[in-house]
């Protein structure tokens, strides 16, 4: 956390990825790695809240604008921070379910075209 300033450089050290916390703005976090690395995080855990009036919906929502930034190939779809015991186990399950729902579709769907 705080360090992915130093992703472009740690992606020219040959790492197969390099993580990406919650500070990185997802439009430029590929251009910055290039195609040297994958990426890892940027899944923001306030979202996995509830008591936050975060719902199932929204969790589809924001894991679906997490897939259509960074693209569903190279990316390990996970928070950009740790779960910090507030999170809806629910909720977590919904996460999962749909990066796995949403990326299958958006592979498939760019292996057609």
């Amino acid at each position: 956390r705080g360090a992915s300033f130093a992703n472009e450089a740690l992606s020219k050290l040959e790492y197969d990825v390099v993580t990406i916390d919650g500070s990185v703005d997802r439009s430029t976090a590929r251009d910055v790695v290039g195609g040297r690395a994958g990426l890892q995080g940027n899944y923001d855990p306030r979202e996995l809240i509830a008591e936050n009036g975060k719902t199932a919906e929204t969790v589809k929502e924001t894991a679906k604008e997490l897939l259509e930034a960074l693209g569903p190939q190279r990316l390990i779809a996970n928070l950009g921070e740790g779960l910090g015991g507030k999170e809806s186990p629910e909720l977590v399950n919904v996460f999962v379910e749909a990066i796995h729902e949403k990326s299958e579709k958006m592979i498939s769907e760019a292996e057609r075209s």
